[in-house]
């Protein structure tokens, strides 16, 4: 079920100079919420876009809800410039998360705004009782969050290099059951052939520009097989999260 509300903002922090996260209050979308999810959302302010903004659920702690956004254009600029107490129109819980298994050891993939959805993942994992490795990558220490190994590709933090090294290096010498990635193509691509070489189930998060959020425009169709056949199908509402060995890489 999605819902439509008027939340009211709780609460705005800044992380770094490129990231926030903005927290809003409410009982139905809280208990909604599961890791992979995303919410439409907008200020009502009528001095914004008309288009709401597609952005991934960070964290849930009771009723509230927990939104992580990186300063990239004049949208997300607006949103960080909200104060408390400011109304935020949002359409959700939206799209098809992970799944959360038990028992299981798990390894997780991040790429800088690829972070949000693993971080609230992981506290589901482990609450079911997985054991988790999350490696964590970015372009530089903005970029970077806290988890069990980071890689910078400036090298101004952590290991030198893309995180699909690091996974690379690991997978070898660590047995994994399941592996979750997040973040921009090239890494879920790299991520997919890695995991697909060693044998481990893998699932992706997609990104890709959203501007209905419910299936309707087709604006974030990606091409994946389904029984043996070449379809498209909507980030927003078939995904974000995919099986990674149904996606259609070599067309992205």
């Amino acid at each position: 079920m999605n819902l439509h509300k008027q939340a009211v903002l709780s609460s705005i922090e800044n992380i770094n100079q490129s990231y926030f996260t903005l927290t809003v209050e409410d009982k139905e979308v809280a208990e909604l919420s599961q890791a992979g999810l995303f919410c439409q959302i907008r200020p009502r302010s009528s001095s914004f876009p008309r288009l709401r903004k597609p952005i991934s659920i960070y964290d849930v702690d009771g009723d509230h809800i927990r939104f992580m956004i990186k300063r990239i254009g004049a949208g997300t600029q607006g949103f960080a410039q909200l104060r408390s107490g400011d109304a935020i129109d949002l359409i959700g819980p939206l799209g098809k998360g992970f799944t959360v298994p038990a028992g299981r050891r798990i390894i997780l993939i991040s790429g800088g705004i690829g972070y949000p959805p693993l971080f609230f993942l992981n506290k589901r994992l482990k609450d079911a009782g997985n054991e988790t490795f999350w490696l964590h990558g970015g372009n530089c220490s903005d970029d970077l969050f806290p988890c069990a190994e980071l890689w910078c590709r400036d090298g101004s933090s952590g290991n030198a290099g893309l995180v699909s090294e690091g996974l690379a290096k690991r997978l070898p010498d660590h047995q994994y059951d399941l592996a979750y990635a997040c973040g921009p193509i090239p890494l879920l691509k790299a991520c997919h052939q890695i995991c697909q070489q060693a044998c481990i189930p893998l699932q992706v998060s997609m990104e890709a520009y959203m501007a209905c959020g419910i299936g309707v425009c087709h604006g974030c169709a990606v091409p994946v097989w389904e029984r043996g056949e070449p379809v498209y199908r909507n980030v927003c509402s078939d995904g974000p999260v995919f099986d990674a060995a149904l996606i259609r890489w070599e067309e992205l």
